[in-house]
């Protein structure tokens, strides 16, 4: 997938405006976030004044009602009713001190937990042993309890003796229910005095925080396995609390102060930052727009003029003209450096056109190669050679598979330049003869192979045509010479034969009781009709006229005459597989009777010492030609010779033991007479399996 091209402005701008954006944004998150802690801090020191207030409050009335216990404890006819355990004298003695002060709740216990005054409470029972070890050591204090939906303020302090043995006479406990409407705060904050017992109590909770409850319960419960008094929360954006949570004598959470901060008092600082940041973006919008215009014209259009010219270059590198130098700094450098560039491109392509212009034009083919043998470059000429249209079809490809030839032929050259004089290759399934030359170059780092190719097809066929046109006449001429002595050989073959068949026939005649005359009768008959089919082929042979020709009747005939060698005769088994009505050939009978008795007579020759001896010839039709098939059993051929078979005067036999035959010349002639009819002559071969000759011929 191609990657898409950005302009490089507009990469440049999408740069700048991101590193501007995110630098605002940095900007706005710092502002962001002080107004938050400003906020945050605006809001705690509100909350906690709110709660503060309530802690003075309480403690102004635990100040109070210590004060108040302290009167009593210093009132001598108290502390005697106490001693003397007089309920009617303590009562009596109490009575100005509850109408002056109005005490609602004031009990009196000795030392030993009895109640000498107020009335017996589950509440008080409740703490009595934490509040009589307290008075055990001298210690007065107070603390919030509740009970059921109520709320109270518990004072106690130990009265002790001050004559004689110091010892704990009584406690007084004095006990105040506990609401808002008693504090009398002085907040503009909504709040709210809760007794607490595991969970909040919905119907003391402001309505407010309601929805929050869970959420507050879980806090509490946290602060109360801390240990922590006081603590504060935002619930939402909307609302913040205050949490005071109050302690009994058994530290356990007995009652909860809670402070509802409504947070829109801050709605004019959330304005304020919004409009700050709002002003901030329009600032940055300008500022990118103007920084933007200004790199656009002094920077960015230079370039791009620049980088027109540069198209320009790649198009026409050498009618360019140069730029005006009129910048300094890095893009006058640029500019400067671009006229030299131009320049020395300019010089490099009129030399590269004038190569161009000779490469294009000359005959033989240029090519380079990468190490794999691979076609990277080539000019118009190696496109012809090898038959091929267009670049598309040779460039990448592997210059065995355009030429047709083995991979092999061409590792051999990788080490050493070579020049192959005469080489052949099939482009595209067509016979060629070339000139090859190649030599490896070092090329960057790496190597390469340079090479050329010339066709030299017309002068090799001319060359051949010659050959062929001077064997053929001295075969016209040995052929016409044999023809006469075999026509003299048969005349003078004719005449005794007819002889003797007359007279054998007469002896038949007068003797017919002896069979052995049949013999001699039959073994004339096959003599004449031998002599008869040898006048024919030498008459046919003789007539070099191109005419319809039987396939199956020529190989028949051939093989016919084979039958007079002996080996061929009592050793060779032949197998026949001719295909009926076999499409005729046109041709000359000789040229074709030629060519077939060459192969025949060389499958015959291989099969002399090999252990199977067998000859399969077979007639069928492929792609319209006319193939005929000769298979044997032979020697075999080895496979560097397999391409040397069909050159002029080469032969396996020559040289082989008990072989003194042999002109190279038989195959050669073959090839050519196939060819001369357009067809071709293939061959397969296994080292002792035995050979397959394959002759196809056209038809149409």
């Amino acid at each position: 997938m191609k990657k898409r091209k950005v302009e490089l402005e507009k990469r440049v701008f999408v740069l700048f405006f991101i590193i501007t954006f995110l630098l605002v944004m940095v900007l706005i998150f710092i502002e962001w976030q002080l107004a938050k802690f400003g906020i945050t801090q605006y809001e705690d020191v509100n909350i906690k004044l709110a709660l503060s207030n309530f802690k003075i409050t309480q403690s102004e009335k635990n100040i109070e009602k210590q004060s108040i216990i302290q009167k009593l404890q210093a009132d001598n006819k108290i502390i005697r009713a106490i001693r003397n355990k007089n309920k009617l004298q303590i009562i009596k003695s109490l009575r100005p001190y509850k109408n002056d002060y109005q005490i609602e709740n004031l009990i009196i216990c000795d030392l030993n937990r009895k109640f000498l005054y107020g009335i017996e409470w589950e509440l008080i029972d409740k703490y009595l042993p934490q509040i009589y070890q307290h008075a055990s050591k001298d210690i007065a204090g107070s603390f919030m309890a509740n009970f059921g939906a109520k709320f109270y303020q518990i004072n106690y302090n130990p009265l002790y003796s001050k004559e004689g043995i110091t010892e704990l006479i009584a406690i007084f406990i004095i006990i105040e229910k506990i609401d808002i409407e008693h504090l009398n705060l002085k907040s503009e904050y909504e709040s709210a005095l809760i007794s607490y017992d595991i969970e909040l109590n919905k119907a003391q909770t402001p309505r407010g925080i309601r929805n929050f409850i869970p959420h507050l319960n879980d806090i509490i419960q946290s602060m109360a396995e801390n240990n922590i008094t006081e603590s504060i929360h935002r619930l939402n954006i909307e609302k913040a609390v205050g949490i005071n949570v109050l302690y009994d004598l058994k530290n356990y959470p007995s009652g909860i102060f809670l402070i509802v901060y409504i947070r829109d008092v801050n709605r004019f600082a959330h304005q304020s930052l919004l409009i700050f940041i709002l002003i901030l973006l329009a600032i940055t919008l300008i500022m990118i727009g103007l920084l933007g215009n200004w790199f656009s014209k002094t920077i960015l259009i230079p370039v791009k003029n620049i980088s027109t010219k540069m198209q320009d270059i790649a198009t026409n590198p050498a009618t360019l003209e140069p730029i005006e130098s009129k910048y300094t700094g890095v893009l006058g450098n640029m500019v400067d450096s671009f006229n030299t560039m131009n320049i020395a491109l300019s010089n490099h392509s009129k030399a590269l056109e004038e190569y161009k212009i000779i490469t294009d034009n000359i005959d033989s083919g240029i090519f380079w190669l990468d190490n794999d043998f691979n076609v990277i470059l080539s000019n118009p000429s190696f496109m012809k050679i090898i038959e091929k249209e267009n670049k598309s079809q040779i460039i990448g490809k592997n210059l065995s598979e355009l030429l047709g030839v083995k991979d092999k032929s061409l590792e051999k050259i990788r080490d050493n330049s070579t020049t192959l004089p005469h080489l052949e290759i099939y482009p595209n399934n067509k016979f060629k003869f070339v000139i090859f030359n190649i030599r490896g170059v070092k090329y960057n780092k790496g190597f390469r192979f340079f090479g050329s190719i010339t066709d030299i097809t017309k002068e090799i066929r001319e060359t051949r045509a010659r050959e062929t046109l001077e064997l053929e006449l001295i075969k016209s001429n040995k052929a016409a010479e044999i023809g006469k002595k075999v026509e003299g050989i048969v005349h003078n073959i004719n005449s005794p034969l007819n002889s003797i068949l007359g007279y054998a026939q007469l002896i038949k005649k007068d003797h017919s009781d002896i069979h052995d005359i049949d013999k001699i009768i039959d073994s004339g008959k096959n003599i004449a009709q031998t002599v008869k089919g040898l006048l024919t082929k030498v008459k046919q042979s003789e007539i070099s006229m191109i005419r319809p020709i039987n396939i199956n009747e020529l190989i028949t005939q051939e093989l016919d005459f084979c039958r007079h060698n002996l080996f061929f005769k009592h050793y060779v088994i032949l197998e026949k597989d001719f295909q009926k009505n076999l499409p005729k050939i046109k041709a000359a009978y000789g040229e074709i009777s030629l060519c077939i008795a060459n192969i025949i007579n060389n499958a015959i020759e291989a099969l002399k010492k090999s252990v199977e001896k067998e000859l399969w010839v077979r007639t069928y039709q492929h792609n319209g030609m006319v193939a005929i098939e000769i298979r044997d059993t032979g020697e075999g051929i080895e496979e560097e010779n397999i391409p040397k078979i069909f050159e002029s005067y080469f032969s396996t036999k020559i040289g082989k033991e008990g072989s003194g035959s042999g002109f190279g010349l038989g195959l050669a002639i073959s090839k050519n007479i196939v060819e001369k009819y357009h067809g071709k002559i293939t061959v397969t071969s296994q080292l002792g399996m035995g050979s397959t000759f394959t002759i196809f011929l056209p038809y149409k």
